[in-house]
């Protein structure tokens, strides 16, 4: 009896997670896995899809989705329109939400690699000029690039967007959400658990002091939500800086600088 209960409550857990949305309407690539939202309040959610790697496992991808009232912000799109085209479906359908904004962190796949779903809805972009420029060289385009910083209104809150220099890569970029002190990190952010990961176009002399600048812009942050793996408080930044200052030791990088994709 007890199994058979177990078994139902599966089925059950299983039926919730495909009712989310209706899979019939897309066909994603087949080396996605399906994309996750996970709620974590009435205004913030995570959306986290999977890239395949070398080794036949799934690194999940991080991104935020910020709700406030009829109106959203986008941090980061999935990893290709088929699942950007599904988040924009929640918003508006499920959540009744105007999207007012997506900003990309990066050009890398796991920061903009569904951004032309976004451009085909009209829903502005933005980027930091640097990536704007990297993204035209693939023929994809910002409509509101910002050189150092910018500001989106969602209702009656403000998110700061801010290019403070090269980390993980040149061009990224992050956001901070001052009503709640979230701060949006992406790649430049690594998890307490995480590794250097991919440091093809790293600029490892500058990304500490980048994320040093990062903490004296924004002391008063609560939570850090990063590119991968779990969010947590401002000691991600302070691990972030310990692991790229010069005189740290290396860490386990090569399985992941050898990644598919850049990530």
């Amino acid at each position: 009896m007890c199994r058979l209960l177990q078994m139902l409550g599966i089925c059950l857990a299983v039926l919730l997670l495909n009712s989310c949305f209706d899979n019939s309407k897309y066909d994603p690539e087949p080396y996605v896995r399906s994309l996750e939202i996970i709620k974590l309040s009435e205004q913030d959610y995570v959306h986290v899809s999977y890239l395949k790697d070398n080794y036949g496992g799934y690194i999940p991808c991080n991104g935020y989705l910020r709700v406030e009232g009829s109106e959203a912000f986008i941090f980061d799109t999935p990893l290709n329109d088929t699942l950007s085209e599904q988040l924009i479906t929640f918003v508006q359908e499920d959540l009744k939400a105007t999207i007012n904004g997506v900003q990309v962190s990066h050009s890398h796949i796991d920061g903009a690699g569904g951004i032309n779903a976004f451009a085909k809805a009209k829903i502005p972009t933005y980027a930091s000029t640097k990536t704007a420029a990297l993204l035209v060289k693939d023929s994809l385009a910002i409509s509101n690039p910002f050189s150092q910083k910018d500001s989106i209104q969602i209702a009656e809150s403000y998110v700061v967007m801010e290019y403070l220099g090269p980390a993980h890569s040149d061009d990224n970029s992050i956001a901070y959400i001052r009503a709640s002190d979230i701060l949006l990190g992406g790649c430049m952010i690594k998890p307490l658990d995480g590794t250097k990961g991919n440091i093809a176009d790293a600029n490892l002399d500058e990304w500490a002091n980048t994320v040093t600048r990062l903490q004296s812009h924004y002391p008063k942050v609560v939570q850090v939500i990063p590119g991968h793996g779990g969010r947590g408080d401002k000691d991600l930044l302070d691990y972030t800086i310990g692991m790229f200052q010069k005189d740290s030791p290396e860490n386990n990088t090569t399985a992941e600088t050898l990644a598919i994709v850049k990530n």
